[in-house]
């Protein structure tokens, strides 16, 4: 039986009144176990190239600043051309599936929804998404990592995952017990434990945020930017639904919005 594991990330302020941010995001990179020690291979071999170690942490806000680690491309424009290059590579061949869940923070605030709502939102929709794919799929067992926020924030996602395991579960048309098989294990970690599935989270939580806001508010980004290139990338690792999905699989598949925005207009 395969074993996929999904690492999520968020972007942004979970309390719509925020004026930080215009968005919310919860970004799900799922992969599967036997994928991922080739993909840290990779991460660390780009990571060796550039600070000779491995302990970088890729976060975007610091690589499109020029901050933190990756301040050493502030003063030489080809060597941080080349490091794009090599880090738009190991993205585009990084075996992985996105679901990416974005709240409209001025829409929420229009909607009556407080920070509570928000997480316990996107939340559900992060879970719900992976494991539905997870019972198309069929002989597949799944489990969940998240990056530590706050204790608050931590509790309803725990909730949340016990919810999906328990008989009162309305959202899957399906046996709880089913669900108690496949959905094995909750896990809260820090960008310190250095797991590469986590820092790519983290990067398509950017490249989703971008992509809303060019495709919503008509944000434009340079072609050929890093924000181009990043939301680019993330259209092509977002699950899409397979060209020759039988019936069995539909029955779940037609559920999955890969890329949902809330609140729903």
């Amino acid at each position: 039986m395969r074993c996929y594991e999904l690492f999520i990330d968020e972007l942004g302020q979970s309390n719509p009144t925020s004026k930080q941010s215009d968005v919310y995001v919860l970004s799900g990179c799922a992969i599967e176990d036997d994928k991922r020690n080739e993909l840290k291979i990779f991460a660390d071999q780009i990571k060796f190239k550039y600070w000779g170690n491995t302990n970088i942490v890729f976060h975007s806000r610091e690589i499109a600043r020029n901050e933190g680690s990756f301040s050493i491309f502030s003063r030489n424009l080809s060597r941080r051309r080349e490091f794009f290059e090599d880090l738009y590579k190991f993205l585009n061949l990084a075996n992985i599936i996105l679901f990416v869940v974005v709240c409209d923070n001025k829409q929420a605030i229009k909607n009556g929804w407080n920070s509570v709502k928000v997480i316990k939102e996107t939340g559900n929709l992060i879970f719900l998404q992976f494991t539905t794919w997870l019972l198309g799929l069929a002989s597949a067992k799944g489990k969940v990592n998240i990056e530590s926020a706050t204790a608050e924030k931590d509790r309803y996602y725990l909730n949340t995952f016990s919810y999906f395991l328990a008989p009162q579960n309305k959202d899957l048309n399906v046996d709880y017990k089913i669900i108690q098989n496949i959905l094995t294990s909750i896990s809260f970690v820090t960008k310190r434990n250095h797991d590469i599935e986590e820092q790519i989270a983290d990067l398509m939580a950017y490249a989703a945020k971008c992509k809303y806001l060019r495709v919503t508010k008509r944000k434009t980004f340079k072609v050929g930017s890093y924000e181009d290139k990043i939301i680019r990338l993330l259209e092509t690792k977002l699950w899409r639904l397979p060209k020759l999905a039988g019936e069995k699989k539909m029955k779940f598949y037609k559920n999955i919005e890969s890329f949902c925005v809330i609140p729903k207009q």
